[in-house]
């Protein structure tokens, strides 16, 4: 039996861990990476400098056809997973799907409000248009039979329903972050500290993908970081560790801001140490909610283009986002103690059942027979 595994961006050590291929080869299975990126986004990688990984068998197809013949190859009893869900990439599963035995598995691992949840009418019209021409416009219906859909938490199914029919068996298991958590260590630091969970908002590297790729004043930006950082330790009495964005460009290969720590890899193990966390809006929340830590959503006048998306977590929390530019006008203390929401959170976007099964064990029971 072969694990071909398909992940949606240029392969990076996060996606090593998260997709399953270090889980399955430490259990022996024989793993694969088609890293597919060069056919559905020429040019992303050669934009985005972050650190990428390759281990013995990740690979490259140049083209369709490559990626055609490979699967042709694969026989009954093996598995492609993929992580894929836009409209050129369901275009190309079908074409895969038609020439492969194999069996079919997407893990969703976990969906955000963002695309749910809206702040504005604006946002909830566009998503409306959007639906609309995805389930009634002919050429851009397009759905996926696949043979297995791994749903992370409730709210997958509804975000990404064009890869569900009536054979496709649904396994319920947890999102991504929630199995890294039941995985994470207690991160210790000579003194209490809090955690800034980077958004990677000012540079990030998925803005390629939007045809947005223009720099901000990330100058200004850091400096008002700092300024807020130092605040925080004035006031609360402890250290401020940065967890860096896994694709962050500023914080690349550095371990220091103005004497605040930045560590790279350990954004569940930063949280679970933590007194509380700050952030702008970002996925890794989830941390907190898990480990119910306190957590404190922020912007300011530099990244207010960012509001949008902000927005949707606070809206679901039932939290203020606090304007760092005017930081005395909020109640810091009254947001720390604001977890009322935790639950339902992790209910719709973290977990089915409050599962403490790792979702790649629940697979071989569910779908491998181990």
């Amino acid at each position: 039996m072969k694990i071909v595994i398909i992940p949606n961006l240029p392969y990076t050590y996060r996606d090593h861990k998260r997709f399953g291929a270090e889980y399955f080869i430490n259990k022996g299975y024989d793993v694969e990476v088609m890293d597919i990126h060069n056919v559905l986004i020429p040019g992303y990688k050669e934009k985005v400098d972050i650190e990428y990984f390759k281990f013995e068998n990740h690979w490259e197809p140049k083209s369709e056809e490559d990626i055609l013949q490979r699967v042709k190859e694969l026989k009954k009893y093996d598995f492609i997973f993929f992580y894929i869900a836009g409209y050129d990439a369901i275009k190309l599963l079908k074409k895969m799907k038609d020439n492969s035995q194999a069996s079919f598995i997407t893990y969703v691992g976990g969906s955000i409000p963002t695309t749910t949840v809206h702040c504005t009418f604006f946002n909830y019209l566009k998503t409306q248009i959007k639906n609309f021409i995805k389930n009634f416009i002919p050429k851009y219906r397009l759905k996926f039979d696949t043979d297995y859909y791994v749903s992370g938490a409730p709210n997958d199914e509804i975000i990404f329903s064009n890869l569900i029919t009536k054979r496709t068996k649904i396994i319920k298991s947890n999102s991504r972050d929630y199995n890294l958590c039941l995985k994470s260590n207690l991160y210790k630091n000579e003194n209490k500290y809090c955690v800034f969970l980077d958004t990677d908002v000012i540079d990030a590297s998925d803005y390629v993908l939007f045809g947005s790729d223009a720099i901000k004043d990330v100058e200004t930006y850091l400096k008002k970081l700092v300024k807020f950082f130092k605040w925080i330790q004035k006031e609360y009495k402890l250290d401020v560790i940065i967890a860096a964005h896994p694709k962050s460009r500023i914080y690349k290969n550095k371990n220091e801001l103005e004497g605040f720590k930045i560590i790279h890899g350990k954004s569940p193990e930063l949280v679970h140490g933590s007194e509380f966390v700050i952030n702008e809006g970002t996925t890794a929340i989830s941390y907190a909610i898990f480990f119910n830590k306190p957590l404190i959503f922020f912007t300011f006048k530099e990244i207010n283009f960012f509001n949008h998306h902000l927005c949707s977590f606070t809206k679901e929390l039932k939290k203020e986002a606090i304007d760092i530019d005017n930081i005395d006008k909020y109640k810091f203390d009254k947001e720390l103690q604001n977890a009322n929401r935790y639950q339902y959170y992790k209910n719709n976007y973290l977990t089915y059942e409050d599962l403490k099964i790792d979702t790649f064990e629940m697979l071989e029971k569910e779908i491998f027979k181990i």
